[in-house]
């Protein structure tokens, strides 16, 4: 396994995540141990813990971070989940870049993983969407390191 070079641009990075089956969940703690090995400070909430805390809460911990990833799945209705259409209704995230990533499957065809999709353009993402087929695995370990590379907190 590569590890992400030292030299990767996140130097800090907020990471929440919202998952059902728990594959999103675990690329969510992927992307964490990538950044944490280059050298990042992270932080991963679940989305459905982070708005459960108030509104004033929830900002003091976006306060400090420049880069939020934001991972969902594509819901059985081939939408984004609720938490995720709430956290879009409830923060801008004007002053933050945003980078998303999702699980999905393929068989669904264009909507596969429309959620991640959805995020990156409702928050204007300069990122790629880093879409993954089902629980990442070790065949997707190149796709997230350059995709996190990638990512530039300037």
């Amino acid at each position: 396994m590569r590890v992400v070079s030292k030299l990767t641009p996140v130097r800090r990075a907020l990471i929440l995540y919202e998952s059902l089956s728990g594959n999103t969940a675990q690329l969510a703690a992927v992307i964490q141990d990538l950044l944490e090995e280059a050298g990042a400070a992270t932080e991963r909430i679940h989305l459905r813990s982070f708005l459960d805390l108030s509104y004033e809460e929830a900002e003091d911990i976006l306060k400090p971070y420049r880069t939020i990833m934001i991972g969902s799945y594509t819901d059985d209705k081939h939408l984004p989940p609720e938490p995720l259409e709430e956290l879009m209704d409830t923060h801008t995230l004007s002053d933050k870049q945003v980078a998303a990533f999702g699980t999905g499957d393929t068989q669904w065809g264009e909507t596969y993983c429309l959620a991640a999709y959805t995020i990156a353009r409702h928050y204007q993402s300069p990122f790629s969407v880093l879409d993954i087929e089902q629980m990442p695995s070790g065949s997707d370990q190149e796709k997230i390191e350059k995709w996190l590379e990638a990512i530039s907190d300037d």
